[in-house]
């Protein structure tokens, strides 16, 4: 369980880490395209619902740019 994982989404980069905070066991950090950061430490039970509540994340943020643009 020492691995860190790592996966792309929608041109984003996803690194899955593993991470004992309370009831988590991984945290993630998401990174866009142009190299803007956000790191969550309570990322999940499993490295499964990490990724994906990170590609959660990513959506909401394209989202949200798209609006705001």
């Amino acid at each position: 369980m020492n691995n860190i994982l790592t996966d792309t989404y929608k041109k984003w980069i996803i690194t899955v880490t593993p991470e004992n905070k309370l009831c988590s066991h991984f945290s993630f950090t998401i990174t866009s395209p142009t190299g803007y950061e956000q790191h969550v430490t309570m990322g999940g039970d499993n490295e499964k619902r990490a990724f994906e509540r990170a590609k959660e994340m990513i959506d909401m943020e394209i989202e949200f740019d798209r609006e705001n643009s």
